[in-house]
């Protein structure tokens, strides 16, 4: 059974947030004439979210606002129907269940993440008609993406586990335009202090975003600049450190397999995971985090069929 994900589009939030359709439009129009970009996108988005309900009548469909009372179940397979970022909420939710992506708007959205569109999902299960045989689908091909957790120490002894992180870590000063100040240290490895505009972490499935464009320049053009998505690590990289300094940084860029990184704040800092406003922490001085690979894994369907007759 699919329990289908849908979010709002971009129409739809901006929408709600200025409230009156004339002023929306002026906006999209000091904003080098956005307007027939976004509100296309928003039919396209809307035709496939109602192709879906039309060829998948046995499935369910959630909105993404309906995902914290969500609970998977063996059997059922979360399917997100959005971008990059939506599917990497909708993974937060899927547990030890398999997770599915469908590109809400390929022609607007990258989504190096998705595995599938509208056309190509329904292809593999033979449903591009409304009165084809029942659902029945069978995963042929599931990945396992590797994850990373993190624990934050308080120096007042508060301790909050942050979750699996999907895709990447930020930690910078809660001021952008300040510089970060943080000690790492790896395992039974010196701690090194460093300057940066920010510590950034990243799981294969990160790697292919804005870590890579973090990278420094020769490390970019390599083949090294990503990884894969079920690779047993995740690495690390120091945006923009001091000129002087940063050349010497033993951490500027690093791999790390099954040693624990630890970070300890000399800032008033903020530590987010995976992007997401929620998953945003007080990262304050002396707060030591405490990142490693985690023992779940993102059960991510590549291929699918319909064993229905």
């Amino acid at each position: 059974m699919f329990v289908v994900c849908a979010k709002r589009t971009k129409w739809q939030r901006d929408l709600e947030r200025y409230g009156d359709q004339d002023f929306l439009k002026r906006i999209y129009e000091l904003q080098n004439n956005a307007f027939e970009k976004v509100f296309t996108s928003h039919e396209r988005q809307l035709e496939n979210l109602e192709t879906l309900r039309n060829r998948l009548p046995e499935a369910d469909f959630i909105f993404r606002e309906d995902l914290v009372a969500f609970e998977p179940r063996p059997g059922q397979i979360l399917v997100s129907l959005g971008g990059d970022n939506h599917f990497v909420y909708c993974a937060r939710f899927a547990g030890n269940e398999p997770i599915l992506a469908i590109n809400s708007d390929p022609q607007t959205s990258t989504g190096s993440l998705l595995y599938f569109d509208t056309d190509s999902f329904l292809k593999k299960l033979n449903r591009r008609k409304s009165n084809e045989a029942a659902l029945h689908p069978e995963i042929s091909r599931k990945e396992a993406w590797t994850m990373v957790e993190a624990e934050l120490q308080y120096p007042d002894g508060r301790i909050i586990r942050t979750g699996p992180c999907i895709s990447e870590i930020s930690i910078r000063n809660a001021f952008p335009d300040a510089m970060s100040r943080y000690v790492l240290s790896v395992d039974g490895e010196p701690p090194e202090e460093q300057k940066s505009s920010g510590l950034l972490i990243a799981t294969g499935a990160g790697s292919t975003g804005w870590f890579r464009n973090c990278l420094p320049p020769s490390i970019q053009r390599t083949s090294h600049a990503t990884f894969g998505r079920e690779e047993n690590l995740f690495r690390i990289v120091a945006r923009e450190p001091g000129y002087r300094a940063g050349r010497k940084y033993r951490y500027r860029y690093r791999s790390l397999e099954t040693q624990q990184l630890k970070v300890i704040s000399e800032m008033d800092g903020e530590f987010t995971v995976d992007a997401h406003e929620e998953r945003r922490f007080p990262f304050p001085p002396a707060t030591q985090a405490t990142i490693q690979i985690s023992e779940q894994r993102l059960h991510v369907v590549r291929d699918l069929t319909n064993s229905a007759e």
